[in-house]
């Protein structure tokens, strides 16, 4: 009987004696040079900013809660999935209705949770309690300008004046000979 879970305990113990080792020998053989910039906190490549205690909106937690829950649930589809084959014609026909009824109050459970509205993650007025097909969203935009509009064509031909400085924008590149003087 307990002759089963020897190779899990000895997976446990081989994992735990690996990782101890990794930890212990970067420990002892590892540089220790502790400066200014290895002491301070990092996040992303640039400096933290603001409290790391702030508050994370509650929806965070139920999308994650919901995520396990879905998760798990779905985990036992496996074993089914395993023993189903091995199973006689009537074992059969009563596990795929066991799994169907499973799988229906996962789905009942899930479209129970969209029509809620845990997943939507957009909380402004407009999106709870207007059409999102708006006169001001459907109004034709502005168009986008880049401003260099007003410099006119760019003539190819022309060649620049002197030593070039590498610069950046349309107007740099459009400084021309006009008439021989700049």
């Amino acid at each position: 009987m307990i002759s089963g879970y020897i190779p899990i305990a000895v997976l446990i113990l081989v994992a735990a004696i690996l990782g101890g080792a990794m930890i212990g020998l970067s420990f002892l053989f590892g540089p220790h040079k502790p400066t200014f910039f290895k002491s301070t906190s990092y996040e992303c490549g640039i400096d933290p900013v603001g409290n790391a205690r702030e508050r994370f909106p509650i929806k965070f937690y139920l999308v994650a809660m919901l995520f396990i829950i879905f998760d798990i649930e779905t985990i036992f589809l496996w074993p089914w999935a395993v023993t189903y084959g091995s199973q006689e014609h009537g074992m059969k026909v009563f596990f795929l209705s066991e799994m169907a009824v499973f799988v229906a109050i996962l789905f009942i459970g899930y479209f129970y949770i969209l029509g809620k509205g845990a997943l939507d993650w957009d909380e402004s007025d407009r999106a709870v309690n207007q059409d999102s097909h708006t006169p001001e969203i459907k109004a034709k935009r502005a168009p986008i300008r880049f401003g260099n509009e007003a410099s006119g064509v760019v003539d190819l031909d022309k060649k620049p004046v002197g030593d070039r400085v590498p610069t950046y924008g349309a107007s740099s590149q459009e400084e021309v000979v006009a008439g021989g003087k700049r």
